[in-house]
């Protein structure tokens, strides 16, 4: 590794194995390694790629926490009622997570279950706003 002779062992998550937890136990396991090692021996880490997805991971959790912000602020102007800006902040994550978990129960492993994910979401906005205009007239 850079002209100096090494042991590189390259690690690989399962097939369906959350990366970002293997690698979290990895970091908390790598201290007890150098003990068991002869002295000459460094351990270090050549790459992580989990840096990107974290970093991915923050973004959505971001986008949507504003989103739905910016939606209740959206619904409270122009329905002007705590009640109907309440009821779609409760009926759509109910709803988004009963899907998913239905999704988890009855589709294979190998299906993609957040695949069309914005859609389906949009699709239970869109919903749920219908909903309270309605109840609202």
């Amino acid at each position: 590794m850079n002209g100096t002779p090494a042991v590189i062992v390259n690690i690989q998550r399962q097939p369906g194995a959350n990366v970002i937890a293997v690698v979290d136990r990895i970091q908390r396991l790598l201290p007890q390694l150098p003990p068991s090692l002869p002295a000459a021996v460094e351990v270090s880490v050549l790459t992580d790629r989990t840096a990107t997805i974290r970093a991915s991971v923050e973004d959505v959790q971001f986008r949507a926490d504003a989103v739905g912000g910016a939606g209740r602020a959206g619904h409270f102007l122009f329905l002007r009622t705590v009640p109907a800006t309440l009821i779609p902040a409760v009926a759509v994550p109910l709803s988004l997570v009963g899907t998913f978990g239905a999704m988890v129960l009855w589709l294979q492993p190998e299906q993609p279950v957040a695949d069309g994910a914005h859609h389906r979401h949009r699709l239970v906005v869109d919903d749920a706003i219908v909903m309270i205009e309605n109840i609202a007239r």
